[in-house]
């Protein structure tokens, strides 16, 4: 079995994988002042609700956007399994070429996803995840990123609405608005945040064809994914474990 972390921002993202079967998926809130110890205990009970024995495990691979927890999470995946821990960056094969002005400054999780696009689905490709930030990340027909686009995250813009403004209130983000036409404030936040996303993202997508196609592919990730593209009027392809196969895929790779 293969163990799979990808540590984000905010959280950590755990999948287990039997061959090219995914056991499980889970999260873990990130927390700067946890030591490699403690993040060992949760990852073990983590494991241990999902019927997962320690044991089993064959190897694991960590990709990071956060420098400060990647050592304590090696550490902690190192006291668990005392087997092969890779680390996703340079020296590692992904069969994916990186045209932009730094390699270096692409995100592991970036690379990740595109590993998981070029195998399971097709390219030229557009990823679009929907994190902390929406990054949108175009990969040419010959599986080489070309370069992207960065914008605040849905919860990020929440944030600062609410923040910055006196009278609009927290909302829940998980209802779905029926129109772009709200009749009460939290109706049209709700379409505000939602849709505007949802106009956002179909604007990007014709600005990326114009460059890549007609036939460009889109894949989506992240929590907030579904919300955003059921109202797109592109198709896009929602893979909730786009990041996770990606990790495995290089695993496999480096194995």
């Amino acid at each position: 079995m293969l163990l799979t972390v990808n540590i984000g921002n905010f959280n950590i993202l755990v999948g287990v994988y039997d061959d090219d079967a995914l056991v499980f998926r889970s999260q873990l809130r990130c927390d700067y002042m946890k030591t490699a110890d403690e993040y060992a205990i949760q990852l073990k009970n983590l494991m241990t609700l999902y019927g997962v024995c320690i044991d089993q495990l064959d190897g694991s691979i960590i990709s990071s956007v956060s420098p400060a927890l990647t050592s304590a999470l090696r550490d902690a995946v190192s006291l668990l399994t005392h087997k092969q821990i890779m680390v996703v960056g340079p020296g590692l094969k992904t069969g994916i070429n990186i045209k932009i002005d730094n390699p270096a400054q692409l995100g592991a999780d970036i690379v990740a996803s595109a590993a998981a696009a070029s195998s399971k689905h097709s390219v030229p490709c557009l990823m679009i995840n929907f994190d902390t930030a929406i990054s949108v990340m175009a990969m040419d027909k010959n599986s080489a990123i070309i370069g992207g686009c960065i914008t605040a995250g849905v919860k990020l813009a929440l944030e600062a609405l609410t923040t910055h403004t006196a009278q609009l209130p927290q909302i829940d983000l998980e209802s779905t608005p029926d129109t772009i036409a709200g009749t009460n404030t939290i109706a049209s936040m709700q379409a505000g945040i939602i849709i505007g996303n949802a106009c956002m993202i179909d604007g990007f997508i014709e600005r990326f064809s114009e460059i890549l196609g007609d036939d460009l592919v889109v894949i989506a990730s992240g929590d907030f994914a579904p919300h955003i593209i059921e109202h797109c009027r592109h198709t896009i392809i929602y893979d909730e474990n786009l990041i996770c196969d990606g990790l495995r895929i290089i695993y496999q790779k480096n194995k």
